[in-house]
């Protein structure tokens, strides 16, 4: 009958049988039954002095059924082995450990110890008094009639037996593979033991069976890990029941190095990271995915199915009847281009009735929405839907009271003292328009067009004067098409403005000066440089907005002609005003 390296010491205390200590070091690093006769081998270099390794132990019992069912266990532990000396045939090692044991019933033990021991390089007995191991399964036996397991010739072959403590191993493979640590390790020699016994202790009565492997580095013969199973059937107290036993056992770091297998772990890290994109892209996907949402009072008419969608490509954009804006229908396609350009979100609204029911758009540089929709219910899920808790919209969106709301006394106590107002108003700005372009003079030898070589310091400028980032929508203003201006003094662009053109449509936008050079009439001279030359390539009807703070902008757009003619708001989610620049773009 195979004995089994696993001796239980100790008395059950409680309902479940408890496992105390046993197996301090090796016993847990050779975890299994040990047996047979010597096969003798050829003297090998083996450890020279100062070889050392370090390991890391964990068992645990699981895979309860019967009396065991729920039933775990477990062992972690830490250990140094250490060459002090190497003579002509015999080699003497230190080794030092320490285990911890808890169990299901709450039971802890820890237990280390410090020994040295020596061994024939010969035949790998040992030839100190004592052994390293203290499992009584060993300690009983001559020492001299043992043989150590952390050391094997490297030029073992395939097939051949060999002995471990007082038993006779198999030699299945010497070119293995093995996780060990997190890592595949690979050109180990890898040596077998299997086998069935039986055993009554703490546990109970068990047939057991088995499968120990043991792997040694092939250049050295060092020892590098260790898997045991084992499974356990019988009964306790009569009661029957059985379980799984695991030993894990790896070198954590050594004086000795270990192949590693980059090729399994690249595969794998290209594995993992494809997997990992195509998560990411199905997420992504899910998240701007095209859906369907039900509004209540679009347009007065009861409940309506609307298609909210992200536009990816400009071509994508509805060319339906617009029913989201009263000021900017002229330029819907061109601010679509533009933001694709800039890389910034598009989302439309679309009724089967009433055609484009709203347009939302997201500057992600100045982290501000535009939102162009005349329903309030819709205008929350578009905003949510592109991410933004800011956004400029033509309208001061209101909560329609209804008749369930009115009888709800909470309800109409929050309406009374706040109003129905559905959003906190950050700013307001007023849209003005130019119906007709009257020739104007500005100073040419201050004002000339912006060029690609210009987007970069523009870019600069504009986050000096809005303290945000525009290097995106600069460059995307240019690439869509707009016109842009620069102010020069001295070889330095001090000031900047755009303005887009949409057939005989003409807007303003984006108009920014160097605080340093405020107050010279450099904005007065961007405005009418832009006004010149939109007049010049045929615009008849110009708008603005411009906030109402900003008096110096307003009277510029006054002397020049521009009448109000509507508000714009920034209308935000947020419940206590914070310190933001505002930038229409």
């Amino acid at each position: 009958m195979t004995k089994t390296l696993l001796v239980y010491q100790g008395h059950n205390q409680g309902k479940r049988p408890s496992r105390a200590w046993a197996i301090p070091i090796v016993l847990m690093m050779v975890a299994t039954g040990l047996f047979g006769p010597l096969v003798s081998v050829v003297a090998a270099e083996g450890p020279h002095k100062g070889t050392y390794f370090d390991y890391d132990y964990k068992e645990n019992v699981d895979g309860g059924t019967g009396i065991y069912d729920s039933w775990t266990d477990s062992t972690t532990g830490r250990g140094h082995y250490k060459t002090i000396s190497r003579g002509a045939n015999e080699v003497q090692m230190s080794a030092s450990y320490y285990y911890d044991y808890s169990d299901y019933d709450g039971k802890r033990e820890h237990t280390s110890n410090k020994v040295t021991f020596s061994f024939n390089l010969s035949d790998r007995h040992y030839t100190s008094p004592t052994i390293e191991l203290d499992d009584d399964e060993y300690t009983s036996q001559d020492p001299h009639s043992l043989c150590i397991w952390l050391y094997v010739p490297p030029s073992i072959g395939k097939g051949e037996r060999i002995c471990i403590l007082d038993a006779e191993w198999v030699v299945t493979s010497t070119n293995a593979k093995i996780w060990s640590n997190y890592v595949p390790k690979q050109n180990l020699i890898e040596v077998t033991e299997r086998g069935s016994g039986s055993r009554n202790d703490d546990y109970g009565s068990m047939s057991i069976t088995y499968t120990d492997k043991l792997y040694f580095d092939k250049t050295s013969g060092m020892f590098v890990a260790e898997r045991y199973e084992e499974t356990d059937t019988g009964s306790w107290k009569g009661q029957p029941g059985g379980f799984n036993y695991h030993v894990s056992i790896d070198v954590s770091s050594s004086s000795y190095e270990f192949q590693t297998d980059y090729l399994t772990v690249g595969a794998i890290a290209l594995t993992v990271v494809l997997v990992l994109l195509g998560v990411c892209y199905l997420i992504y996907r899910i998240r701007w995915r095209s859906r369907f949402v039900m509004v209540r009072d679009l347009f007065s008419v009861g409940v309506s199915r609307i298609r909210i969608k992200r536009i990816w490509k400009a071509k994508q954009f509805p060319r339906l009847q617009n029913n989201s804006t009263d000021y900017f229908q002229a330029f819907m396609v061109h601010w679509v281009e533009k933001a694709l350009l800039s890389k910034d979100r598009v989302a439309v609204a679309i009724d089967s009735q009433w055609g484009l029911v709203g347009v939302a758009f997201y500057v992600k540089e100045g982290k501000i929405g535009t939102i162009l929709c005349k329903n309030t219910e819709l205008t929350e899920i578009l905003r949510g839907y592109i991410g933004c808790k800011d956004f400029f919209t033509e309208m001061q969106h209101s909560i329609a009271v209804t008749g369930d709301m009115q009888s709800d006394p909470y309800i109409m106590a929050q309406i009374n003292k706040f109003g129905t107002q559905a959003f906190n108003v950050f700013e307001t700005y007023n849209v003005y328009k130019l119906p007709e372009i009257r020739p104007t003079s500005y100073d040419a030898d201050l004002v000339r067009p912006m060029t690609d070589q210009d987007i970069l310091p523009v870019a600069e400028l504009a986050q000096k004067v809005y303290r945000c980032k525009a290097k995106r929508w600069i460059g995307g203003n240019m690439a869509s098409g707009d016109m842009g201006v620069v102010a020069v003094v001295d070889g330095k662009i001090v000031g900047f403005g755009f303005a887009c053109m949409c057939g005989q449509y003409g807007r303003l936008h984006t108009l920014g000066v160097d605080p340093a050079y405020r107050g010279r009439g450099i904005a007065k001279e961007l405005h009418r440089a832009r006004l010149e030359a939109m007049r010049l390539m045929g615009v008849t009807s110009v708008v603005d907005e411009i906030a109402d703070w900003n008096l110096p902008s307003i009277r510029i757009s006054s002397l020049s002609g521009f009448q109000p003619i509507g508000k714009m708001y920034v209308e935000t989610v947020r419940k206590k005003r914070i310190k933001k620049d505002i930038v229409r773009r």
